[in-house]
């Protein structure tokens, strides 16, 4: 369907008010670029124009202007405009709803799930998102990353763009190399695969800094560093403790195993630099680890339905293929690469400069291409890898924490200095704050973290205390509760403005009562039993539906293709859950205050069974693009 926006019930109001005040400004041989704005009250109409900036440049009195131009409005033929009326500089229109009832409601049945759907952009996106380091499983903070790339690509896919969801293994990095270590030593695994290595991983790195400092504080002659040591050797030492504390048998084993090598830290260097090279036995155990992490990742993953395209293997993309000693070479080429004892490195404030470029921060270090034992550093091999997905697409997003906003911006720089500034430009750093859990610090190195599993089942099993007061059934319970609790969840995550950090509590993340998950699944809940209860859908006479509750319903049912356009273009996903949250809100009110099934007059009657029914399918579309299952009971 070409040209869906135009067809829209909306867009039919905004282009008629749009129409009618060019048309009055060019009578006035007017020119201005019209821009349209809701007012702070339905008193105030449907939509608003200001017209104090073309009175001003016109030296005109706004107020007598805005009547001026609006009694030249009134005089034309209207379609489904009621009124216009001018008040204080501003011209509002007020939307005919007995007609607009009709078009909004009759167009969301007929077009069902395709309703917000915007004209196809043959623009290919790639969206790389969650690419948790496999080391450890995903916790409650790289759980933000995994919904936002999943409901950003939902939400761009139904503005019309061709996307494609990416995960990046990071298999090349020092953490696998000492996670891949550690799990050599025992080569086995317990439970849930990506808990155990991330496990082993915390393990294997505790002994190693425990190890490191005692070696360290022989050496050093200073009291103040002897003291300052003994302090992070202490804390490591508690940290030791509290590993041993959840499987001794395998922390006893590990730790032994680690004691028996002279050189643990060379051992580790030595494997990564034999991956790096593709050598056999270091690419058996590494593989080996990354594969039991990634089938722990996607167990996870189908718990909350995400699921990926491609996983891009970074040793493949990246280094055994060449492209970043390629890359390393180019760049050294240029102006901007030099050698600092033995390092080879990218001088990125002299880009900055040279292309005269603005990120937002006054400088930024130096890039290490590659170190003086000749291995390269992570953002080195992500030019590589970026080079590698514009083969692939128009648009690359990549969903990453804003920690890592200054290497993002180098990843940029780097392609500028190699005359790829248009993918720079074509390039997104989708940043998010951090999740925050009241009274814990996460760390993954010491293996101080909550994973998404155990949020999920937490999750859960308050939702079923919950469910159990309603329903009696103990296998509806489960499933009804599974489904609330990771759509609960799920909803926490997103509906937060990505540049905020998420205090996460489970006093609003399971809030019945508003803007929470289950409070969206309610309001779908309540509009399903309605239609449930129709036995025969009439004849309906949408001219009765003049109620301010469904008025204001069926306005903002109209806005969702605009609130799709508008997720897509500014990229702010967590806008779709307020829409979510607004609708509901006013479908509750409608609900508690308006008769639906009971209501003698049979025009009336029907036309409210439509409303429902359009909620309905505005609310499942809205539950789909967030990927939350709807229920038909909770």
């Amino acid at each position: 369907m070409k040209n869906m926006m135009k067809n829209y019930p909306y867009y039919i109001f905004e282009e008629e008010c749009r129409n009618l005040i060019e048309r009055a400004l060019n009578e006035e041989e007017i020119k201005e670029e019209i821009k349209l704005e809701f007012p702070p009250s339905p008193k105030y109409g449907d939509l608003s124009f200001p017209i104090f900036n073309i009175a001003k440049k016109y030296g005109k009195n706004p107020e007598d202007f805005s009547k001026f131009i609006t009694s030249k409005i009134n005089s034309y033929e209207k379609n489904i405009i009621e009124k216009v009326e001018a008040i204080g500089g501003y011209i509002n229109f007020f939307i005919d709803y007995k007609k607009y009832s009709k078009i909004v409601i009759e167009s969301i049945i007929s077009l069902g799930k395709e309703y917000g759907n915007l004209d196809k952009k043959n623009i290919k996106i790639i969206v790389e998102h969650t690419s948790v380091n496999p080391v450890h499983p995903i916790h409650i903070g790289s759980a933000r990353n995994a919904i936002i790339g999943d409901v950003l690509s939902n939400i761009l896919e139904k503005a019309g763009y061709e996307v494609k969801r990416h995960f990046y293994i990071d298999d090349v990095g020092l953490q696998v190399a000492q996670a891949a270590y550690g799990y050599s030593k025992i080569r086995k695994t317990e439970g849930k695969k990506d808990h155990f290595i991330g496990y082993i991983y915390a393990i294997t790195n505790c002994i190693i800094n425990i190890r490191k400092l005692k070696e360290e504080i022989k050496k050093i002659n200073n009291e103040e560093k002897i003291r300052e040591k003994i302090r992070e050797l202490d804390e490591w030492t508690s940290i030791a403790n509290e590993l041993r504390l959840k499987n001794e048998k395998i922390f006893d084993e590990l730790v032994n195993e680690i004691y028996k090598s002279e050189d643990p830290e060379g051992e580790i260097l030595e494997l990564l630099r034999r991956y790096e090279k593709k050598e056999e036995e270091a690419v058996k155990i590494i593989r080996e680890l990354c594969e039991l992490v990634i089938s722990g990742f996607k167990e996870t993953l189908d718990r909350i339905g995400i699921k990926f395209d491609s996983w891009d293997w970074e040793s493949e993309i990246t280094c055994w293929s060449g492209n970043t000693e390629k890359i390393i070479n180019k760049l050294m080429e240029t102006e901007f690469g030099r050698i600092d004892r033995g390092t080879m490195i990218l001088d990125c404030n002299a880009i900055l400069e040279k292309f005269k470029l603005k990120f937002g921060v006054k400088e930024i270090p130096p890039l290490v291409l590659k170190r003086s034992d000749g291995t390269t550093l992570y953002t080195t091999r992500d030019i590589a890898y970026t080079i590698w997905k514009f083969q692939k697409a128009d648009k690359v997003i990549n969903v990453i924490s804003i920690e890592q906003r200054i290497p993002q911006i180098q990843l940029k720089l780097a392609l500028y200095a190699l005359n790829l500034g248009d993918l720079a430009e074509r390039l997104i750093h989708f940043g998010y704050e951090l999740v925050h859990l009241p009274g814990i610090k996460m760390s993954g190195r010491r293996g101080r973290y909550i994973t998404l599993d155990e949020v999920l089942d937490e999750s859960i099993r308050r939702a079923y205390y919950e469910v159990s007061k309603r329903i009696s059934n103990e296998e509806e319970r489960k499933r009804i509760s599974e489904i609330i609790g990771i759509g609960a969840v799920k909803y926490a995550l997103i509906s937060i403005s990505s540049n905020k950090p998420i205090i996460f509590t489970w006093e609003r993340v399971l809030d019945f009562e508003k803007n929470s998950g289950p409070f969206i699944q309610y309001g779908y809940v309540r509009a399903s039993n309605i239609i449930a209860k129709v036995e025969k859908e009439e004849e309906a006479n949408y001219e009765a539906l003049n109620n301010d509750y469904e008025k204001q319903i069926i306005m903002k049912l109209s806005l969702f293709p605009k609130i799709i356009k508008d997720a897509a273009e500014e990229l702010r996903p967590e806008i779709i859950a307020e829409y979510a949250n607004d609708l509901t809100s006013i479908f509750n009110l409608f609900y508690d205050n308006l008769p639906v099934l009971k209501v003698e007059d049979k025009g009336l009657r029907n036309a409210r069974i439509k409303l429902v029914k359009a909620v309905k399918i505005v609310l499942e579309n809205i539950l789909s693009l967030l990927g939350i299952n709807t229920l038909e009971k909770m």
